[in-house]
């Protein structure tokens, strides 16, 4: 919810404050004596809190309260009321309350389509908002179905934008569910469609193409695709907020063998705790500065803190874009190379020298001809 409460004050010279002057300041919202958007910084803040706290209840009932009182100033102030609702659905998906989440999805997204442009940014990005409601609740049919209702009614109206995101959608989702020859065969036709040659869509598409090729294994293909990508976005944006990295690698509990997005990784045993390390993520980072679609895309095998490091990728926020536009809407795609921090030293007692785990990792963007990585920690 950090992301929600980083667009809200992007637009506002007021500070949300914590700890008890919070409470203080939300309390007055409740008793009515708030704009919309106060309201909604001051309510997502202490949902934050609560949510953070492990009170999903109460953060469900903040936020539940803030629709009540905002959901008929969606005209007056249709961001601030869509966050509110998008701050629901987040407590609610993890509190497990799908009815309240797909209530929530459907107010954010109301929302901005009745009182917003049909090319604002916002209204574009939650074009596919509902179809992902449906993959988040396991429900793959009606996902599909919902992707293609939008594919359809957008191509029906001449609006390419929607058409070819939900397009998108119904390729990965394809992919995803083993089919990989019918999504290769609808990124083609994607492809022949005169919005693909748009920059923003030609690498959206490359992407997709990397993300097939990385789920085959086609290493090769991979790394083709990344210098192409990079090669065609301009400025890498801005990073403003991180969670931090795990202390090291061997400081993560690796638990038993995962299978991430496809990726098999299993844990290093006590005979190979030196041997070479390292995954690449591919993550996309859209236009309101969250990231976005996490994952593996290759590794080494002894990657088991590789969890630990998608949920530090999916907490960032990066600078919002000013102004953004239906070919912006993608966003950028980055894949970083990451690799624990090692170094050689002898032990006490040995004049041998061993290469042992480190604080921190190490960083690099391989979609960046220059990489100019934060600390990765340590």
């Amino acid at each position: 919810m950090l992301a929600l409460l980083l667009l809200l004050q992007a637009g506002s010279p007021e500070i949300i404050v914590t700890g008890q002057k919070l409470v203080e300041e939300q309390a007055k919202c409740v008793h009515g004596d708030c704009t919309p958007l106060r309201d909604a910084q001051a309510t997502i803040a202490l949902a934050e809190q609560r949510f953070r706290d492990g009170d999903y209840l109460k953060a469900k009932y903040l936020l539940a309260a803030a629709i009540r009182r905002n959901k008929d100033k969606g005209s007056e102030a249709p961001r601030p009321v869509a966050a509110i609702y998008e701050a629901m659905a987040t407590v609610a998906l993890h509190e497990g309350d799908q009815n309240a989440y797909r209530r929530a999805v459907a107010g954010q997204v109301k929302t901005l389509r009745d009182n917003l442009p049909a090319d604002d940014v916002a209204v574009l990005a939650a074009s596919t908002a509902l179809g992902d409601m449906w993959i988040k609740l396991g429900n793959y049919r009606q996902a599909a179905a919902t992707y293609r209702g939008i594919e359809d009614q957008a191509l029906a109206q001449g609006r390419a934008h929607p058409a070819i995101m939900a397009g998108m959608k119904r390729a990965w989702l394809a992919a995803a569910q083993g089919e990989r020859r019918e999504a290769a065969r609808m990124l083609d036709e994607l492809e022949q469609r005169p919005i693909a040659q748009q920059p923003g869509y030609r690498t959206a598409l490359r992407v997709l193409r990397l993300r097939l090729a990385a789920r085959d294994g086609d290493d090769a293909a991979i790394t083709r695709l990344a210098e192409a990508i990079g090669a065609e976005q301009g400025a890498v944006p801005i990073l403003i907020w991180q969670p931090p990295y795990p202390a090291s690698a061997d400081a993560v509990d690796i638990g038993r063998a995962q299978d991430l997005n496809g990726i098999a990784v299993r844990p290093g045993g006590s005979t190979d705790i030196a041997a070479i390390q390292w995954i690449d993520v591919g993550f996309w980072i859209r236009p309101d500065g969250r990231t976005e679609d996490a994952e593996i895309l290759r590794g080494s095998r002894t990657s088991g803190w590789a969890p630990a490091i998608l949920r530090q990728i999916t907490g960032r926020r990066y600078a919002a874009r000013g102004e953004a536009g239906e070919a912006d809407v993608p966003g950028s795609y980055r894949i970083e190379r990451v690799t624990p921090r090692y170094q050689y030293t002898n032990k006490v007692g040995s004049l041998i020298r061993r290469r042992m785990p480190a604080p921190g990792f190490e960083v690099l963007d391989l979609t960046a001809s220059e990489a100019a990585m934060p600390p990765a920690g340590g």
